[in-house]
């Protein structure tokens, strides 16, 4: 399958980039042990570096997580210009049929405040599981109750209850979603296609995460960033967003990580090299490089995601305007980009039946590895082709739910099956192990998901 390109190619000397930059920044990452998921670097607005790591490819458009702020804080941009309310409307009055609890510190909290991750609270625990099944606008009459300890536009705390907001104040003011909202006036005129927001369990659109996109999306979406919003003489983004959003709006020298201490603007990070970037855990990055006239996209599984810049500025940065190196070979080094499969034994043929307390699975031999089928708790009954030395890809499918997975297994000792299971619509992936005694269990491969527990969990909704 191939995937619509968005912006147009190049190679890396032809723009200034030494090639032996991005070798060097691939060999960093590898040294350092960072499981990677895909690279993209524009340069003058051409791409110069792409590649996925099989079984990850271009065309898939995995969960970025806290990537989703930057998109939701230009959706409020572009409401605001329409003039649904201002950067210097209060909560209380854009939510004043839920908030006759607000005390008079919460009273205080502007959409500003919200966008500079600025409203006052010292701790990320106004959102959770309680508050957002709650019906309607029922939540924001409890959190509102909730008095924030610190001074709303002053004190800085990244939490989710602030960009949950400001999603939810665009769908009452506007009555369309944020993603709605990007996809008419944004993502269509970029040629951004296949992304979808994940909603919470009122059926809300989360906001502060749940965006899926496709690499080559958030590259787009970040060169319009770094092109003041507009792409091919056409304004998509408006003057007073692109302008503020970038501003540093809140100090974060409270941080340890020294590139998430350098200030925060409207949902974006300022970084120690003088850009800024959107974030979102486990490594998913859209790096902004205003002296380089670059963007960055990395999406990855890791938690040490203050290495991944380390190695960008250490690797990456110096390759810009130096001369190119005499060697070369990048474009083939990217295209053969992989995640290594499970290493054992082929074994032989089985027909065998595991289960736990809550899975039941049937493994037999085909001729290229094997057919896992998975029956789970959840009411799913999957089929999974499993490779042998290679990553074959399957669906997982419940009602309403449906998630792009590849695995790869082998016999790893006497009696001890593992299957490799990697989620191609989100940035993880599990284990799962079968042994002789009709046991299974499954384990996760690296950081665990945030708000799931299982695979169930990451599967978006149809």
């Amino acid at each position: 399958m191939t995937t619509d390109r968005l912006l147009p190619r190049a190679l890396p000397h032809e723009v200034g980039v030494d090639p032996r930059g991005v070798h060097d920044l691939l060999d960093g990452l590898a040294r350092r042990h960072i499981t990677m998921h895909s690279l993209m670097l524009v340069r003058h607005g051409k791409v110069v570096a792409e590649g996925t790591w099989a079984p990850h490819r271009p065309e898939h458009a995995p969960l970025v997580y806290s990537l989703s702020k930057t998109f939701c804080s230009a959706a409020v941009g572009l409401a605001v210009a329409d003039g649904a309310f201002s950067y210097d409307d209060l909560l209380v009055d854009l939510f004043a049929d839920v908030v006759d609890a607000a005390g008079p510190v919460a009273s205080r909290i502007r959409v500003r405040d919200c966008l500079a991750m600025a409203t006052g609270h010292t701790r990320d625990d106004v959102f959770n599981p309680r508050i957002s099944r709650l019906a309607g606008r029922q939540p924001w009459r409890v959190a509102l109750a909730t008095e924030p300890e610190g001074v709303p536009g002053a004190t800085f705390c990244y939490n989710q209850f602030a960009t949950w907001t400001l999603a939810e104040v665009v769908r009452h003011a506007t009555g369309r979603t944020v993603h709605e909202l990007l996809v008419d006036r944004v993502f269509t005129p970029l040629g951004i296609t296949g992304t979808a927001w994940d909603t919470d369990p009122a059926g809300r659109v989360l906001g502060f995460s749940g965006l899926h996109v496709r690499p080559e999306g958030i590259a787009r979406f970040f060169q319009l960033l770094l092109d003041d919003g507009v792409a091919a003489g056409e304004r998509l983004l408006p003057v007073e967003w692109v302008t503020r959003h970038r501003q540093r709006h809140v100090e974060t020298d409270s941080w340890a990580e020294p590139d998430w201490a350098q200030g925060y603007g409207w949902q974006v990070w300022h970084d120690t090299r003088g850009g800024y970037r959107g974030d979102g855990a486990f490594g998913q990055f859209g790096v902004v490089m205003p002296a380089q006239d670059a963007v960055l996209v990395l999406t990855a599984s890791t938690e040490r995601m203050q290495e991944v810049l380390d190695e960008v500025w250490a690797s990456l940065l110096p390759a810009f305007d130096r001369a190119p190196d005499a060697g070369d070979g990048l474009a083939e080094r990217l295209a053969s980009l992989r995640l290594p499969t499970v290493w054992g034994e082929r074994g032989a043929t089985v027909g065998l039946t595991f289960e736990n307390r809550t899975n039941r699975w049937r493994l037999v031999d085909d001729a290229d590895g094997w057919q896992l089928r998975w029956v789970d708790q959840y009411g799913g009954d999957h089929q999974l082709p499993v490779g042998f030395g290679e990553w074959r890809t399957g669906t997982m499918r419940w009602s309403g739910r449906t998630l792009r997975v590849a695995a790869s297994g082998a016999w790893v000792g006497w009696g001890h099956w593992v299957g490799h299971v990697v989620a191609l619509d989100a940035p993880h992936s599990l284990l799962v192990r079968l042994r002789d005694d009709g046991s299974g269990r499954t384990e996760w491969v690296g950081p665990k998901p945030l708000g799931a527990d299982s695979l169930y969990g990451l599967a978006p909704v149809d």
